[in-house]
């Protein structure tokens, strides 16, 4: 009887035993946010950051006619500063939003190419650009665990891993403000109808406001358990072209000068006027077959706010990099 109770009693003591360990086990491990509830710890984030701008438009560009649609038209030297603000939330796994307000300067030269016709044209642009995007995020790499929940001596977890790689697309409105130099600084284009409109023949006056199609690629770096870091590259195509002011053919200097003064017909046409025959009215001014772009690099940093920094926080997420 005695040798049953003590056989007993060591079952009961060896399954104990295990049932400890197995439980020291399974908080021990790393939890993969995609396999399970624990991306939901990090499903709402603020963030904020800088970055530059450049765009694809009429001005400047490749020593030759303009390349559609192409990085390589671009003139890496007017790359420009930008700044924004934004919230993302996490509502899958593998999808986000991100509702993001930016701001960045656009820049052209037509000094900065040898194309004869764009040279000659010497047209100068400065853009203002105020945008607001409403982007979804698709991710496509990710690793992503937390490491040991308890700090067992001895026992050596995973470190903690936030890392993603995601693509973007969405939607976007901005505002724009295209000016041109002047003796008195930079002068707002759009009251000055450069390419007549308003007047008999010509195009409608454009809006300040417009829309576009952002596309892009990111990647996020985990800092610790509360802060990470992201880089995106977005191209946005727009339904404008007129974020440089330019866009269809000359219309009558004459006319415009007579109708909007003479601050207008002299960015209208700022050609030195050897060529006169290449700005006469009817003459390609801008390519109105294709609608300008835009390209913002951004470098941003991101909070997690879903839980607030606390010593049980600190302590569960314990990072180390």
């Amino acid at each position: 009887m005695n040798i049953h109770v003590t056989f007993n009693l060591k079952i009961a003591a060896i399954f104990v035993v295990f049932v400890t360990l197995g439980n020291t086990i399974v908080y021990a491990q790393p939890t993969n946010f995609t396999t399970s509830d624990y991306w939901k710890h990090q499903r709402k984030e603020i963030l904020f950051g800088v970055g530059a701008t450049n765009f694809l438009g009429d001005l400047g560009g490749l020593n030759r006619i303009g390349t559609d649609y192409s990085p390589a038209d671009l003139e890496w030297v007017v790359t420009r500063p930008s700044g924004h603000i934004g919230y993302r939330y996490r509502f899958r796994p593998w999808f986000l939003t991100k509702s993001l307000l930016s701001y960045g300067i656009l820049k052209g030269d037509d000094a900065l190419t040898n194309e004869p016709a764009r040279h000659y044209r010497n047209l100068k642009v400065r853009t203002h650009i105020f945008e607001f995007s409403q982007q979804l995020e698709m991710i496509i790499f990710n690793n992503e665990h937390f490491g040991k929940r308890y700090k067992i001596y001895g026992l050596k977890g995973h470190r903690n891993k936030n890392t993603l790689v995601y693509l973007i697309t969405g939607f976007s409105v901005f505002g724009y403000i295209p000016q041109g130099p002047g003796d008195g600084g930079w002068t707002n284009l759009r009251p000055l109808h450069t390419e007549g409109q308003g007047l008999p023949g010509g195009p409608n006056p454009y809006k300040f406001i417009n829309c576009g199609i952002p596309l892009g690629v990111g990647t996020k770096i985990g800092i610790d358990a509360l802060w990470r870091l992201t880089f995106e590259l977005t191209y946005t195509k727009t339904f404008t072209d007129y974020l440089d002011d330019v866009s269809s053919v000359y219309y009558d200097n004459a006319a415009i000068e007579a109708n909007y003064g003479s601050t207008a017909a002299y960015f209208a046409d700022p050609s030195s006027g050897e060529f006169s025959n290449w700005t006469n009215p009817g003459e390609m001014r801008g390519d109105s077959k294709q609608k300008d772009a835009y390209f913002f690099f951004n470098v941003s940093m991101v909070r997690n706010v879903t839980y607030k920094r606390s010593k049980k926080l600190k302590f569960q997420y314990r990072a180390r990099y």
